[in-house]
């Protein structure tokens, strides 16, 4: 199997359109049912909005998710359902939108992350939040923006406590090589700069959890495992391995509140919370 047989996830998966279809059915459902405020702006762009589901207790966490699309495609409205586990356990959510490539380039994606962040934590009491507790969590190229914005940007550290990526992307080499770069233009700067790969995870001081699953190919599990296993001594890394679940379904479990995902990050907040 070639890289690019791996990366077109579409050939891989020809029932793709099934899973999409639950993404889109249960955002409406919870776009419905839960108190929110849609395409709020963070920038001047029209893609640079959040859509946030706050929590009904004052003061409490702040779930930021990043979606995928390998930084060119998708939106937010797709990932609603993300926010039901969290807002019933009394977590302000956040999902993001961001510039798209070949739009802008990777380095403004990361700096709309930043900025995102940035908007959240001055406007967070609005929304029942606290500014000094963010979860970043992200799937698939989300994944990848999550691990980069902490490793980026040393003034907001303190304030995020775990990260969770799923599905992440994190040597952008194989990007470039790939059918993807045609579209995305990376170009050598590019993956040395924003390959979370190359960069000192010794820097990470929030858990951080990588999960995949195993019916995702083999780049996919490799990312997630070679970053777990390089840097699991130095750095305070979870690898978890999602059993019979592809590229597409394993972002489904991060809106049930049974599921290990939503269980790590509820166990941090509930430590962070007996520490106080």
């Amino acid at each position: 199997m070639t890289p690019d047989n791996q990366l077109d996830l579409r050939s891989q998966h020809p029932n793709f359109q099934l899973f999409l279809d639950i993404n889109e059915n249960e955002s409406e459902r919870v776009r419905k049912n839960y108190l929110c405020d849609l395409d709020v702006k963070y920038g001047e762009s029209p893609l640079q909005t959040l859509d946030i589901f706050p929590s009904n207790s004052p003061n409490s966490p702040i779930l930021l998710f990043i979606h995928g699309g390998y930084w060119r495609a998708l939106d937010k409205r797709s990932y609603s359902f993300v926010a039901e586990p969290f807002v019933k356990n009394n977590i302000t959510t956040c999902i993001v939108n961001y510039r798209l490539i070949p739009t802008v380039d990777m380095k403004t994606v990361l700096n709309d992350i930043e900025a995102s962040i940035r908007w959240i934590q001055k406007e967070a009491a609005k929304y029942n939040g606290n500014s000094n507790k963010i979860i970043l969590c992200g799937h698939s190229a989300g994944g990848h923006l999550a691990l980069m914005t902490y490793l980026m940007n040393e003034h907001l550290r303190p304030n995020i406590h775990a990260i969770c990526s799923l599905s992440g992307i994190f040597d952008l080499a194989p990007i470039k090589g790939s059918y993807l770069n045609k579209v995305l233009q990376l170009n050598q700067d590019d993956v040395e700069n924003y390959s979370v790969s190359n960069k000192d995870l010794s820097n990470l001081k929030c858990p951080v959890l990588l999960s995949v699953g195993s019916n995702e190919t083999n780049f996919f599990i490799e990312e997630s495992k070679k970053l777990y296993t390089e840097n699991r001594l130095k750095a305070p890394i979870i690898y978890y391995e999602y059993l019979e679940l592809n590229h597409y379904q394993i972002a489904h479990k991060l809106g049930q509140e049974d599921s290990y995902l939503v269980s790590f990050i509820l166990e941090k907040i509930k430590k962070d919370h007996n520490k106080e």
